[in-house]
């Protein structure tokens, strides 16, 4: 994990102008997670934040929003775009090993990063753990699979973090404790929403 940790503080600096932002797309992504205003919400594997803006814009200025990444560049970008929002707290850290200081929250959010994680069903029983009953996890790209794993193959530290089928990652959720809503494995995206039941 050293060495992905290093790949993304080292390309953070890039990493805006590599990939192009649909605002209207990740907009519609967002809307489709169903938040409500004071919600609050845990961006795993934020990055540089990119989901930020459309998260804060949902749960409004009564929610709380925590952004937590490995990479201490890529949050370091993500603070100083969108700290002034308000409300949103950044924490470096592995995932894996977060703790929230204060309870649990409505919704985990999984934007363009479940391919990273390595083992997933940790990574889905350790999030449920961080969640209210009811609460969401949401998984979701902003492109395909297979736009995501061609991605990932042509690079030599990322090339077998794979997006697996809906179906399958569903059936993982639903063996993880959770009752899996919607599944979306398009041509132009990536959605599934699970509930902890």
């Amino acid at each position: 994990m050293g060495n992905e940790r290093d790949f993304f503080d080292q390309i953070a600096g890039q990493w805006d102008s590599t990939r192009s932002v649909d605002a209207k797309k990740i907009a519609e992504l967002v809307e489709m997670v169903g938040l409500e205003p004071g919600c609050k919400v845990l961006d795993a594997g934020s990055g540089t934040g990119v989901l930020l803006p459309f998260i804060k814009k949902a749960v409004g200025s009564a929610g709380k929003i925590t952004a937590v990444d490995f990479s201490a560049n890529m949050l370091a970008k993500a603070e100083e775009k969108y700290g002034s929002l308000g409300d949103i707290s950044f924490a470096v850290g592995d995932i894996m090993e977060f703790v929230p200081e204060h309870g649990v929250f409505d919704a985990v959010l999984c934007f363009n990063f479940f391919p990273h994680i390595k083992d997933k069903q940790r990574f889905m029983t350790h999030m449920r753990s961080l969640l209210r009953e009811g609460g969401l996890l949401v998984i979701m790209h902003d492109i395909s699979r297979q736009q995501v794993n061609a991605i990932h193959q042509d690079s030599e530290v990322v090339k077998n973090d794979r997006l697996a089928p809906g179906e399958t990652v569903s059936g993982w959720l639903t063996t993880a404790g959770y009752q899996v809503t919607q599944i979306i494995d398009a041509e132009d995206r990536y959605f599934i929403k699970a509930i902890k039941s």
